[in-house]
């Protein structure tokens, strides 16, 4: 299953998949401003929320600057999987991302993996 989409036509789309194991989101913009942010957390709470028995991988691999608002977004589609009992992964992140994230301490606290084989791999050995 394939979901595209995007709420104003000014947006780059958020590509939603469904794999066998875990819903695959990769929103296609070099920063997740506030419209991006927004676009892409209720797309990707809303596919998890359908799915709640699939862990949930956001490949942020075109992302290049990640703001605090977009911080925010990340940390609360991770808790709101939690209480799902739902994991959430991180991957791709470019340098500039997984700086931030550390510099946050945020790097400790979310399950970050390079590829989406190496995040897959992980699902099957829990």
């Amino acid at each position: 299953m394939e979901l595209k989409g995007t709420e104003m036509s000014e947006l780059k789309e958020i590509e939603l998949r469904k794999l066998e194991t875990f819903l695959l989101a990769k929103p296609l913009c070099a920063e997740l401003d506030e419209q991006h942010t927004s676009d892409m957390q209720k797309k990707v709470q809303e596919a998890a929320e359908q799915e709640p028995g699939l862990a949930v991988i956001l490949d942020m691999s075109e992302v290049h600057f990640l703001p605090s608002l977009s911080i925010g977004a990340l940390v609360s589609l991770m808790h709101n999987s939690k209480q799902r009992q739902q994991r959430f992964m991180l991957i791709g992140l470019q340098p500039e991302v997984r700086q931030t994230l550390a510099v946050c301490r945020l790097d400790k606290i979310f399950e970050i993996y390079d590829t989406v084989e190496i995040a897959s791999q992980r699902l099957g050995s829990v």
